[in-house]
């Protein structure tokens, strides 16, 4: 078993994306970009707050008796602590999405939260794709950024982790035997975009690519933003980019 991080910022020296692997347990962590007036209440920057994040949930998670939303709630808490006496989180501050794995001889649990995904390549070439879609609907359901932003961690809409630990509640989590599978693919959503926005790759397509050069599967995802179309250009016409890779193969 061995592991690979990639991790490419859409802007030099600016990476909100967080990953890294502690003993058995591995996560990544995309920083959500909001305008700055939804988290005007934080000195922080969303990049500390990804990074710090991931660090305290490696942590959190080495127990195996804690489940994994456990150990994100506790997590989030500890961050939040990091926040006293300097923000006011009331007026808003920084959050991310989480996808986390963690395993045994026998088993691989998983948690996601929010649109970070997970890949599943078994080895007989199916790959399923674990993410969060409540966010897909809310933005599908609202038409402005205001809208939107009240119904992050509020009932009836998405979750993402912020300082609120009971969010963790709301994360998807499952648990697969390791017997079968070839390997799992930790992404943020710069990287699902190769499949959800520019119809690169198909999930299992996708899978291959990040399984033999993800490299070369980054830079092909720079060149096909570059080249989409004005009007079919996102708001970030870049957006950081991934992947982590938990290899089974031999373990």
């Amino acid at each position: 078993m061995h592991t690979t991080l990639l991790s490419d910022p859409a802007v030099p020296g600016a990476n909100e994306d967080a990953g890294g692997v502690l003993g058995q347990v591995a996560v990544v962590l995309d920083g959500a970009g909001v305008p700055a007036r939804f988290r005007a209440g934080c000195t922080h920057s969303v990049a500390w707050y990804s990074h710090t994040l991931a660090a305290h949930l490696l942590t959190r998670a080495q127990d195996p008796a804690v489940p994994l939303r456990a150990a994100l709630a506790g997590a989030i808490g500890d961050v939040r602590a990091l926040h006293s006496g300097r923000c006011d989180l009331d007026r808003g501050g920084p959050s991310a999405t989480v996808v986390a794995v963690r395993w045994d001889a026998e088993h691989l649990e998983h948690l996601v939260l929010c649109d970070s995904s997970l890949l599943v390549d078994r080895s007989d070439g199916t790959v399923a794709r674990h993410s969060d879609a409540r966010i897909d609907q809310v933005v599908r359901e609202e038409s402005g950024a205001e809208a939107i932003e009240a119904r992050r961690n509020a009932p009836g809409g998405f979750w993402v982790a912020r300082h609120e630990p009971h969010a963790a509640r709301e994360a998807l989590v499952g648990r697969i035997p390791l017997a079968g599978l070839r390997a799992v693919h930790l992404v943020s959503d710069g990287i699902t975009r190769a499949v959800d926005l520019l119809g690169m790759h198909d999930d299992t397509s996708l899978a291959g690519s990040l399984r033999e050069d993800p490299h070369r599967l980054v830079g092909s995802l720079r060149e096909r933003e570059r080249d989409l179309p004005i009007g079919r250009r996102p708001r970030k016409l870049h957006d950081d980019a991934t992947v982590l890779t938990v290899s089974l193969d031999g373990r």
